[in-house]
């Protein structure tokens, strides 16, 4: 086999793999992976703007960003031994939709970048709806 056929091979088994932790993706996972990425930098950069980066910080929050999705892949493993007739997956990538956008608020405000209201309206009102 050569050297070729072996990676591709190798990318196959990998993607079919993930494909079956996490499940099919799809736009909403797309969004997901964009805001994680988004929220990882906003994070370095408002660490770095305060004075507070570090390493160990932000190697800490790749790590936060491996545990969602393990959590990702927990809700798409129960869809399929629990069937509810709802997506356990989908509840959770939106929770994490949402915590991800809340913390990019909350970085970009504690870097002294001011927010615009109707952004901090809105996630008001999505707090005040997943309160309920």
């Amino acid at each position: 086999m050569s050297k070729d056929a072996e990676v591709m091979t190798l990318y196959s088994f990998s993607m079919t793999f993930l494909t079956f932790l996490l499940g099919e993706i799809e736009q909403m996972m797309y969004v997901l992976f964009a805001l994680m990425v988004i929220e990882f930098l906003s994070f370095t950069i408002s660490k770095a703007i305060s004075g507070q980066a570090s390493i160990r910080a932000i190697g800490i929050q790749l790590l936060k960003k491996a545990l969602i999705l393990i959590m990702v892949a927990v809700a798409n493993l129960l869809d399929k031994v629990i069937p509810i007739g709802i997506s356990i997956r989908d509840f959770t990538v939106i929770f994490y939709i949402f915590y991800e956008l809340l913390y990019i608020i909350t970085n970009v405000s504690s870097s002294g970048l001011p927010v615009p209201q109707i952004v901090r309206d809105a996630l008001d009102l999505l707090k005040s709806k997943v309160k309920k």
